[in-house]
């Protein structure tokens, strides 16, 4: 088999989230929803395989074409309603491998949020 690789693609957290077929607040990466942010447990990588199945599952629950409904089964499911991702027929690509944190954006918040805060706390 000959086919280009797909090594990284660096965007920022929106981007990310319409990519790997996830609601923003879900992660692209882990199996993690917003509320488990910050927990120090180590969640599941969110898969190809993960994201497929749920986009199966919601086609089950209802169909693409009454919008609506299918969007209410996509939630529940953690997904944004992209139904063909632009991944599906490329060999070995998976969302929590060629995707990749915005560094300077997520350092820059983590030293805001955590360091500074605590910083001003002591002082």
């Amino acid at each position: 088999y000959c086919y280009t690789p797909l090594a990284a693609y660096i965007t920022d957290t929106l981007e990310q989230s319409l990519l790997a077929c996830t609601n923003p607040k879900y992660s692209p990466f882990m199996t993690a929803i917003s509320k488990d942010f910050g927990d120090p447990f180590l969640h599941d990588p969110h898969t190809w395989s993960h994201t497929l199945a749920a986009i199966c599952k919601a086609l089950v629950k209802s169909s693409a074409q009454d919008y609506k409904v299918f969007l209410k089964a996509c939630k529940t499911l953690h997904l944004n309603g992209v139904i063909e991702p632009c991944w599906l027929d490329w060999p070995l690509s998976c969302p929590s491998q060629f995707l990749h944190v915005e560094t300077l954006h997520h350092f820059h918040c983590f030293s805001w949020d955590h360091n500074v805060k605590w910083c001003i706390e002591v002082v």
